[in-house]
């Protein structure tokens, strides 16, 4: 596919949009979500979409989240520059989402709507030390997912089986296969069910409910 942007700008872009939900969520403490729905609602997404060298280049990403959150009418901003140089699970969110956005092509909006901010963190341990494209295959997968249960794709996005999720629960297989199925409410299933699946699954409870 033909992209937006020359590769020669994307390591940039990535940075930039990795520094800017790393500064607005750590020292800004706002949600994720919150900063990428402003992200879009500024205009500023659809200018990392068309490639424009200002925002996917001309900025560091302290530069970008305060242009987003400015033009948003949130002036509470802190001009400071995080102390530490590992980059953590927030960085690595809007890194890798700048990567698949570019890879595919999609729109933000689009992308944010089938995987928000808290499935693209909650993936940061099995994917951030492998290659990219291997969280481009899993983000293609979601994207093309419809209907499927919390529990299905919260299963899938470990890259567990039933039998293998089964096994490591200590859930029954066809439990485990009803309720993805819907032909047993989970919403109703034993507290320990729930437990152990999440437990598994590295998430909360309420993650896996309907």
């Amino acid at each position: 596919m033909t992209h937006a942007y020359d590769k020669i700008y994307l390591d940039d872009a990535m940075d930039a949009l990795g520094g800017a939900v790393e500064y607005a969520t750590i020292l800004n403490n706002m949600d994720g979500q919150e900063f990428f729905d402003l992200f879009i609602a500024s205009g500023i997404a659809e200018q990392f979409e068309r490639g424009n060298v200002k925002y996917i280049s001309g900025m560091s990403g302290m530069e970008l989240a305060m242009t987003v959150l400015n033009r948003c009418g949130n002036n509470s901003t802190r001009n400071t520059y995080l102390s530490y140089i590992d980059y953590p699970p927030e960085y690595w969110t809007g890194w890798i989402l700048a990567y698949y956005q570019w890879e595919s092509g999609k729109p933000f909006k689009e992308i944010l709507k089938k995987i928000p901010f808290e499935t693209i963190f909650r993936l940061y341990y099995p994917l951030h030390e492998v290659d990219p494209r291997k969280a481009r295959d899993v983000f293609d997968k979601m994207m093309v997912s419809t209907g499927e249960t919390n529990l299905a794709k919260l299963r899938k996005l470990r890259e567990l089986s039933q039998s293998q999720l089964a096994k490591e629960s200590g859930v029954s297989i066809r439990s485990i296969q009803l309720y993805e199925q819907r032909q047993t409410n989970i919403n109703n299933a034993q507290h320990n069910h729930l437990k152990s699946l999440a437990n598994v699954l590295c998430c909360k409870i309420e993650d896996i409910l309907e």
